[in-house]
């Protein structure tokens, strides 16, 4: 399992999820957009909006380019024929239901042997020294 922070958007106009996997065991790694009412996710549904996503199949070997696919809110990473994948899943709060403020990526799927991470790169509503936090 992968596990990814709940992303609180209230104070982004816009963010990115960043998804870098590697590893050969071949064991598919399905990605699904969710959204919450708080941080805790105790309230939480499946994002049934799409959002724009790019993907590089052959990370880190021969390409380092990011190419568009089909808008959705899910997006399977096939290990067995692109063990090395980036995906960057974009983010626009206007895809969120009416009192859901947060977003996450939750995970089927998956192999032990494989490694995944997710980051979140936001642009803030208003602009300071320090950027706001995006999961307290």
């Amino acid at each position: 399992a992968v596990a990814c922070d709940v992303v609180d958007m209230s104070d982004f106009l816009k963010g990115w999820f960043v998804v870098i996997h590697s590893g050969a065991a071949d064991t598919d790694l399905v990605l699904t957009l969710y959204e919450a009412t708080d941080v805790t996710a105790g309230t939480n549904a499946a994002v049934t909006k799409t959002c724009r996503i790019w993907h590089d199949t052959d990370m880190g070997t021969s390409s380092d380019t990011l190419v568009e696919t089909t808008a959705d809110y899910d997006y399977t990473i096939d290990t067995g024929n692109y063990p090395n994948s980036m995906v960057v899943m974009e983010i626009d709060p206007a895809i969120l239901s009416a009192g859901y403020s947060c977003v996450y990526l939750a995970d089927s799927g998956g192999n032990a042997s494989n490694y995944c991470t997710i980051l979140f790169m936001g642009v803030p509503r208003n602009m300071s020294a320090s950027l706001p936090s995006a999961i307290a």
